[in-house]
Parts: structure tokens; sequence; C-alpha cells
């Protein structure tokens, strides 16, 4: 299958909840904590309700995995195969509740274990990043391409700290540390699926972060992939989304990141 009307519908949809979050900000937004440190306002879960009726919608029969939500079951195995789609309403909570323009939702869909469409939208630039199993990535419809970028001295790279406090926590300041002194700079946006985004277009050499969930990274992966990049786990094995790790590089730093990364 090229799963060329899944995209289509996925992009489509992207861009209705990046219209929604924007509309819904600006007129009354409510912040709680799910967890400590972990931000969840009523537009995050009024933007899954939207996609989830939307992807029902169209496709009856598959799972659907949010964020906010959880698991809906569908009937996917009915059709010889499992299909789930990955949500992530809004990525970059943080920056969305304090109006920082770095946020984004997120949409991937799964066969069997595998991402075969992959849609990042970044609504306040209007980004639309989308790639499909054996098609080139693009932005906005144009193909993108990951950097050049060979060593780390010369590098800018971007990563993430998780919300706990324990041993992951203590692993990722050790690993900035030490990247900062050894590449030109290390960013922290906020935001796990547009780190992704911007390695696949070149913006950015390499991303790792520890603790992510499949719907923080489902469309991201498939989206560097596509775009000539390479993604692991940070031991270099294979990268699953349920996995605790992910490094995603340009290629040509990929056996250095690893390397420097060791803990």
């Amino acid at each position: 299958m090229t799963y060329h009307h899944e995209l289509r519908v996925a992009e489509s949809i992207a861009r209705q909840a990046g219209r929604h979050i924007l509309r819904e900000r600006a007129k009354n937004m409510e912040v709680s904590l799910k967890a400590p440190n972990d931000l969840v306002t009523n537009v995050d879960r009024s933007t899954e309700r939207l996609i989830t009726a939307a992807i029902r919608e169209h496709f009856p029969d598959d799972d659907i995995i949010g964020e906010e939500y959880g698991d809906h079951r569908g009937d996917s195995t009915a059709i010889g195969a499992r299909r789930r789609w990955l949500i992530d309403p809004i990525d970059g909570t943080v920056n969305f509740t304090m109006g920082i323009p770095l946020y984004c939702v997120s949409i991937a869909l799964q066969v069997d274990g595998h991402t075969v469409v992959g849609v990042i939208y970044e609504p306040n630039r209007d980004e639309l990043f989308s790639a499909r199993e054996d098609q080139p990535a693009t932005l906005n419809g144009w193909p993108i391409a990951v950097s050049e970028c060979a060593t780390i001295a010369n590098a800018v790279l971007v990563t993430g700290f998780p919300s706990g406090r324990g041993e992951e926590f203590e692993n990722a300041l050790e690993q900035f540390i030490r990247l900062t002194r050894t590449s030109r700079g290390v960013r922290r946006l906020g935001s796990a699926a547009i780190d992704l985004a911007y390695v696949a277009c070149g913006r950015i050499d390499a991303f790792w972060e520890f603790g992510l969930s499949p719907w923080d990274t489902g469309a991201g992966y498939l989206i560097v992939a596509q775009a000539g990049g390479q993604v692991s786990a940070l031991d270099g094995s294979p990268y699953v989304v349920e996995g605790r790790s992910i490094l995603a590089s340009n290629g040509t730093l990929h056996a250095e990141l690893i390397e420097a990364l060791k803990l």
C-alpha cells in the first residue's frame, strides 16, 4: 500500500487541529496538572477529541492512541493488519501555556508497529512536515533533507529532559553538559516532535532524549528517516516508539554521537 489517502487525511486533520488550537487559546485556556511537572490544558483535550473524531470518521476500524485519553480500540485486525494512530494534540504544552510559539500537532499511522504515515504541524509558522513510507519527506509540499554536518564540533544539537527527577534526568543533564562543551551548541526547544522535524529539514543536526512516549515520536522518526536521516536508540539499537530513548541525526554524525552519549 502507498498510504497516499491516509497521509492526505492526516495532513487535513492536523491543519484543522492547528486552527482549533490557535482559536481556543485566544478564547479560554484552563491549565491543570496531570502529574508533577506535567501540564495539560482544556485545549489539549478538546483538540484530541477533534482529531480522534475526524480519524474515526475516515477510518472507523483503526485503533487510536492519544496522549490525553489513551487507547480507543477499533477492529483493524479484521482487515488483515493492526492499524493504530498515535496522536499528540499539542506537543510542547508548557510552551503553549506560556505563549512561546513552539508547539505542534503530531499524528502518525502505524501498521503492525511500524509508522507508515507521519505528520507534524506547527500552527504558528503554518509549517506542515509530512512523510509516508517509501516517499521523501516534505515541508509544505516541498522535499526536505537532513544537514550535511560531519562532526560534533560543528554541530548544533537539540535535546529535552524527562519530566521526572530520577536517574534518566541525571543522565540527560550529564549528556547535556558534555555535548555543550564539545558541539557548536545544544538547544532545548520543549517539543520532541518539533525537534525531530527540525532535524529532518536540516535546521538542527541531531536530537536525543530519554523517557518519551509513542505519540511524541511516532510521526517524527519517520519524517527524519524519509529525509535521509538516521534514527536509533541511544545505544545504536533499532528504534521502537515504546523504547526509553531516541537518537535522531543526519546519519553522518550518528556513530560519533552514540560514542559521545555513552554514560
